[in-house]
């Protein structure tokens, strides 16, 4: 079995740096899908004039952003000049999408710093013509913590809606049986509980996620290097719920190129932009894997497998960190140094 294990990619510069020269896309460069589906561009998402240069005149149904949490350009920011940073993307989006359209947002709560960002985040939210819908709330299967605190194995996604966009709620049901029992009502003089009275045998997942895998090594989805990216069936979730094939998904903080996959599998076009030309390549490549080999990540090997292979610096470089890539392959949600917690999409 291969075993090509790469460090967080958002934690070594130098790697990062190494990388680009096999990158297709300089900043300010966009990628055009061949199939004229989906676009990738190395683009700013905090500035108007780049996101034009992705959108190029089309609005979208549907927004699914996992920003940096509280960096910028993988410079670490206080939680007030990351939330004045996100309210320009913020408000991109709202320029960005249609009139009936649904944003979803990833968003930390460090519970060793007072929970931000997401209080901070969710205050300056309330100052935009978004409508707040739910707070959801997807259950990691490990987590991290101490023996004197409950241990965090939780991540947050926000809920907003402009105007009156498409839900559809199928795209709620679980694989889960429904087993749980209780809320007892009496209909036609006979008492039944609440499994009786649903038309499904599942379970609807409602706004706490606890059937979702989060991505580990040894899944085929994995994308080595990209720290905690969000699992695929989270995106493919939201993009049936708030969207319908053939609409547009917009993706600002592209990374490990989750949201345009689950669009690609499931019949909808996206534009998805990153500030960094590695992370671009990487979603481009995990698409073009995906259509050629039917493969939905690198599992044990990684997006630049064959160009470190013959690239003698960038072997010695891996070498040199000395074991340091032990945090990709480690459970997904580690436990993080503080403000220096960093989810992707």
């Amino acid at each position: 079995m291969q075993n090509h294990p790469l460090p967080r990619l958002d934690s070594v510069p130098e790697l990062r740096a190494g990388l680009q020269k096999h990158c297709r896309l300089c900043r300010g460069e966009v990628w055009e899908d061949p199939s004229g589906k989906h676009r990738v561009g190395c683009l700013d998402a905090s500035q108007w004039e780049e996101t034009q240069q992705l959108l190029r005149g089309n609005a979208a149904q549907l927004a699914l952003h996992d920003p940096p949490y509280n960096l910028v350009a993988f410079e670490k920011r206080s939680v007030a000049k990351f939330v004045d940073w996100c309210r320009l993307w913020v408000t991109n989006t709202y320029r960005a999408l249609t009139n009936d359209a649904s944003l979803y947002v990833w968003i930390g709560a460090d519970q060793t710093d007072g929970f931000q960002p997401l209080p901070d985040f969710m205050l300056m939210m309330r100052g935009t013509d978004f409508r707040p819908r739910s707070l959801i709330t997807m259950r990691n299967q490990r987590g991290y913590g101490t023996q004197k605190n409950w241990m965090a194995v939780r991540q947050e996604l926000l809920f907003y809606t402009k105007g009156s966009p498409v839900f559809n709620v199928d795209a709620e049901y679980t694989e889960i049986p429904k087993i749980l029992r209780g809320y007892y009502k009496e209909v036609n003089g006979v008492l039944t509980e609440n499994s009786e009275r649903s038309k499904s045998d599942n379970i609807r997942a409602g706004n706490v996620w606890v059937d979702i895998q989060q991505v580990f090594y040894r899944m085929e989805e994995n994308v080595n290097g990209c720290y905690a990216q969000k699992p695929l069936k989270s995106c493919e979730r939201i993009v049936r719920a708030s969207s319908n094939p053939g609409d547009l998904v917009l993706d600002f903080f592209a990374h490990s190129g989750s949201t345009l996959l689950a669009a690609e599998m499931l019949g909808r076009r996206c534009y998805t932009m990153d500030i960094d030309p590695v992370f671009c390549e990487i979603t481009i490549r995990r698409l073009e894997r995906f259509r050629n080999k039917g493969k939905p990540g690198w599992q044990n090997s990684n997006p630049f497998a064959d160009e470190i292979a013959s690239d003698e610096k960038l072997k010695a470089l891996l070498q040199s960190l000395d074991g340091e890539g032990q945090d990709q392959i480690a459970p997904a949600v580690s436990s993080p140094e503080k403000g220096q917690r960093l989810l992707f999409s």
